[in-house]
Order: C-alpha cells, then structure tokens, then sequence
C-alpha cells in the first residue's frame, strides 16, 4: 500500500507541478494574439487560469507533505503515527539532501501561491506578475530533477541537465493542453475568442514543435544513461515500462502532428466554425489523458531501479 500512495503522490506532484508551467507558459507565450484585443471574455479566461494555477498549487502541496512523509517512513521505518511526531522527519528535513529540495521546493510553492492569488484580488498586477510567476513555476518543476535517479546518479552529471530541459520541455506542452482545450471551450461562445483561435494555435504549434525537439534528444540521452544497454530495455521492468512510455509519446506527437497539420490548415483557410472548435477541443483532451499516463510511468520509473543498475 504504500508503494500505491507514493505512485499517486509523484504523479499528482508531477502532474501539478506540469500544470502550473504549462499555464503560465500559455498565458506569456500563447496568449499574445488574444491579449491585444481586450475583452471582458478574455479577463473571464485568465481569471479562470488563475483559479486552476491555484488549484494546482494546492496539489503540489499536499502531495509533497505525502511524499515526504512516505520517505521519512520508508528512511526511518516507523509508522505513519510517528512519522510526524518524533524526530525522523527533522533530520530527514534538515540534514539530508532530499529534504534540502524539499526546503526549496515548499518555499517556491508558497511563494508562487501568494503572487498568483495576489493577481486574482489585484487584476492590474497580472501583466507584471505573468513572467515572474512564469518563472517561479519553472524553478518548482525543475527542482523535481535533483530529487531524480539522474541526481542519484551523480557520475552521470549531464543526466542532471537532460532531466532538467526534459521537463520544461514537458511543462510547456503537456502542461498547456489543458489550458487550451479550456480556450477552444471559451471560444464556443465568444466572437472576440474564436477570431484569435488561429494565431493563438499557430503560436501553440510552434511552441510544441520545439518541446517535441527537446523531449525526443533529452529522452534519448536519458534512457541511455539510465538504461545502457538495448538488452536491459528489453529484459527489465524498467526498460518495459519505458518503451511503453516512448510508445505513448508517439502517439502524443501524432495527435500533435493531426491537429498542426490539418485541422488547423481548415482554421486557417476558413473561420472557426463551433464544429471545427469541438473536434479540436476532442483531440487535445485526448492529448491530454495522455500525458496524464505518460506522467503516472514517469513516477512509476521513479520508485524502480534504473535498469543499468539491475
């Protein structure tokens, strides 16, 4: 049971932490085309993103205190009853590397939880805020890499780096699908909206294309390090579950490369018609749960051994 929770914990805390990158991400970068016609529509919109930053900052929370109270009690062994209670989790907190990470992390949450909620009760410091929570939520994803088997494997120190890029680089497609299927929904029903919807997806498309760049060499270089040897891909757990994360990351890019190459070809040629919208909006839910389960292996990989160590 509680190898389950840690699974959930990672994935949750991964997950967020994707999340939060690929708003703000959405928001700086994507956003631009829709920012330059002011609407009340589009203040609804970024009053929604906010509320789901939020949200998400709260999972990044709460499945950092569970995670690190499942490793105070898998360090200790101890019971859940006295993870919190004794001295285990102060000497796990205070003079361990993990717990330093954690220091660090659990700072730039609250940091980046306090200015985003400060947007949502002051909307004219939003502009000014965007970049820096922008920021903020890149340094709380890659943080997650010196807690990774490439920070453990300190005699691979480019691993470190691989891991770092591979995650913004997730951060910044994966974490913006849900806010554009969430854009493609609001657009339905706002004129001003649906005559940005192919500026906003060219700008998206454009944004992925150089995510699925870094993904695919930081990927390569990674599995290499962490594997070492097409035999071990093929005969361990790990090396299994990694093709299997490598086939849904294809399956990614083919719905990727579908909606750049021909729904938004239509977009393009034609208006936005609410039938095209739905049939976009479909594909990056789908896109989405995918990432989703690419995100679960990813914590899965995580609690495994890597399989050059098998």
């Amino acid at each position: 049971m509680p190898v389950v929770w840690l699974i959930i914990a990672r994935s949750v805390q991964i997950a967020a932490s994707i999340l939060l990158v690929g708003i703000f991400a959405f928001e700086v970068v994507t956003l631009g085309p829709v920012r330059r016609a002011r609407s009340d529509d589009l203040n609804e919109l970024e009053r929604q993103f906010v509320k789901l930053a939020l949200w998400s900052l709260l999972a990044v929370l709460l499945s950092a205190l569970i995670w690190f109270s499942l490793e105070v009690k898998t360090i200790s062994g101890l019971s859940f009853a006295k993870v919190l209670s004794g001295r285990a989790w102060r000497t796990v907190l205070f003079e361990t590397e993990f717990g330093s990470v954690w220091q660090v992390r659990l700072a730039l949450t609250a940091t980046t939880f306090a200015l985003t909620a400060l947007t949502l009760v002051r909307e004219q410091l939003r502009r000014g805020l965007l970049p820096i929570l922008w920021l903020l939520s890149v340094a709380l994803l890659v943080s997650l890499a010196w807690i990774s088997h490439a920070a453990a494997t300190r005699a691979q120190p480019l691993g470190l780096l691989g891991d770092a890029l591979h995650l913004c680089a997730a951060g910044a497609w994966i974490g913006g699908l849900a806010p554009l299927a969430i854009f493609l929904t609001r657009a339905r029903a706002s004129v001003t909206l649906a005559n940005c919807t192919a500026p906003v997806l060219n700008r998206f498309s454009t944004l992925n294309l150089g995510c699925v760049s870094i993904l695919a060499v930081s990927g390569v270089s990674n599995s290499w390090l962490l594997v070492g040897s097409i035999h071990a891909l093929f005969t361990t757990r790990y090396g299994w579950l990694l093709l299997f994360k490598i086939t849904l990351f294809g399956i990614l890019v083919g719905f990727g490369a579908r909606n750049r190459f021909v729904i938004k070809t239509k977009m393009l040629n034609s208006p936005a018609s609410p039938d095209l919208l739905v049939r976009l909006r479909g594909n990056v839910v789908c896109e989405t749960c995918l990432g989703l389960a690419v995100v679960i292996i990813v914590a899965c990989l995580g609690i495994l051994p890597p399989a050059r160590h098998s």
